[in-house]
């Protein structure tokens, strides 16, 4: 028998081997890490966990959120009790809250991160489009893909976009070179682990304060009479899930210096937070009100080093329990899985 195709084709793949293992390995030697890549698919799995499991916690927020709670630890800290990252990076979560209300099976406990800022009317439709993806798109077939994607995403650089050759060509020849070095570890359950001594802090602190400077400019608060009177129908969605036996907590994440002071000039806490505080049908945590909290740097003063992930997530948990959210101990957590 001819086997002269085998030949070639064994050939042929032991010459795409090197070639991948060399381009991994000059990724690797420029500081790069493998990371999962995050996108619609990833979070749908997540959402998955929660249409399986009613009574699940449900973590909604922005990047403050999925960059600081680890969700297995915090399963381990509520005693099992499924909890599924539905935090979206850059995007306020009360299109979250509004689709949970609508889920007449969900029972759960629901943890909101968001300020006054993400509570204005203007910002509820941002994570839309994922649970749009969910219901137009999401399969068996996607799943499969999703997993597997992700698996490989764990253990090689070259496999997540940025780096398919076809775009670094694209870069080369607009001449601005590789992608940007992320300094953030996504894990596959969608929690990220920042990890500061991989960037140029100052930078990116500066950049965050410019960036959030600009958007006050051109988006100046709501009157705080009109931003309370809108928050009626939010309430209206809070009681939906508690009348079914669920929970839900708005959480005012850390932050800190400049960042602190610019929000509070804009949304001061006693004419928004506090004034829903005092009508709001949920548990409202602001992170001043928690000695937990105080420990914690902010090294871009948004958003806590992935080495204190583990520890944030064990003082959540015992804020929780301290609040009667959960009936977990809140026990103190190790180092966090990377």
């Amino acid at each position: 028998m001819d086997r002269s195709w085998l030949k070639a084709w064994m050939v042929a793949a032991l010459i795409a081997a090197t070639l991948a293992a060399g381009y991994e390995g000059f990724l690797r030697t420029r500081s790069y890490v493998p990371t999962v890549q995050d996108d619609a698919d990833l979070w749908s799995i997540q959402y998955d966990r929660v249409q399986a499991d009613p009574r699940a916690v449900a973590l909604l927020g922005a990047s403050r959120i999925q960059y600081a709670i680890d969700p297995v630890l915090l399963s381990e800290q509520l005693g099992g009790r499924t909890v599924a990252m539905l935090a979206v990076n850059g995007h306020y979560p009360l299109a979250a809250l509004e689709a949970l209300a609508d889920d007449e099976h969900f029972a759960g406990l629901v943890i909101v991160g968001v300020d006054g800022r993400g509570l204005a009317k203007r910002h509820w439709d941002m994570q839309k489009p994922w649970f749009a993806h969910y219901r137009d798109r999401w399969s068996r077939a996607r799943w499969i893909h999703r997993e597997m994607a992700t698996w490989l995403q764990e253990q090689f650089v070259f496999l997540r976009s940025p780096f398919a050759l076809a775009n670094l060509a694209r870069r080369f020849l607009a001449g601005i070179g590789l992608p940007f070095n992320d300094y953030v570890v996504l894990r596959g359950d969608r929690v990220g682990f920042l990890d500061y001594r991989r960037t140029d802090i100052a930078a990116i602190k500066s950049r965050r304060i410019a960036d959030l400077e600009t958007y006050y400019r051109e988006n100046p608060p709501p009157d705080p009479a009109i931003w309370l009177r809108d928050l009626d129908e939010v309430s209206g969605w809070v009681r939906r899930i508690q009348a079914r036996g669920g929970r839900v907590v708005f959480f005012r994440e850390p932050v800190a210096d400049e960042h602190l002071a610019i929000d509070e000039a804009n949304y001061p806490r006693a004419l928004y937070w506090d004034a829903y505080a005092r009508v709001a049908p949920a548990a409202m945590i602001d992170f001043r009100d928690e000695p937990a909290f105080a420990v914690f740097v902010l090294p871009d003063s948004s958003h806590i080093d992935g080495v204190d992930v583990a520890r944030f997530t064990g003082a959540l948990a015992q804020v929780l329990a301290r609040h009667r959210l959960v009936s977990g101990t809140g026990r103190p957590s190790g180092a966090p899985t990377r």
